[in-house]
């Protein structure tokens, strides 16, 4: 949840009327392995090695076709989504290392290679702090334009 309260977040900032309903969410686990199924004792006995499986041969499946997976949100004109993709590894989603957090930026100015904005992740708080002073600033920038 916490990528689609960042979504919805940069989502507003570029105009879009959007609320949390409307972001289409694809959940790290299936529903038959969640709360309202099964206790966290039974998950962490049975239902995390089913889940190790099915990640494992998404992950395997990936690095064939030279590509790593990662949880990413995605804006368009049509709407928000936020689930596992595959990226290549060696774009900047796939380069990502431990806690730092990316936003490719795609427009008219940035249509074969993105702008890219990559920070540290430091919580909630901070981070939605910092991605949207650096889109307000992006803004200013592209505003100053004649």
């Amino acid at each position: 949840m916490d990528v689609a309260r960042k979504a919805l977040i940069l989502a507003r900032l570029l105009g879009q009327q959007i609320s949390m309903e409307n972001i289409n969410v694809e959940s790290l686990y299936p529903s038959e392995l969640g709360p309202e199924v099964m206790s966290t004792t039974d998950f962490l006995e049975s239902g995390l090695a089913k889940l190790d499986e099915t990640i494992e041969e998404k992950v395997k499946a990936a690095s064939l076709r030279g590509n790593v997976l990662r949880y990413v949100c995605v804006i368009g004109n049509t709407g928000c989504q936020v689930g596992l993709q595959e990226v290549p590894k060696d774009s900047a989603l796939g380069r990502l290392r431990g806690s730092d957090n990316v936003v490719e930026i795609y427009s008219r100015c940035y249509e074969s290679s993105p702008l890219v904005i990559q920070g540290a992740g430091a919580g909630n708080d901070t981070t939605a702090a910092g991605v949207l002073a650096d889109i307000i600033d992006l803004q200013d920038l592209f505003q100053a334009r004649p």
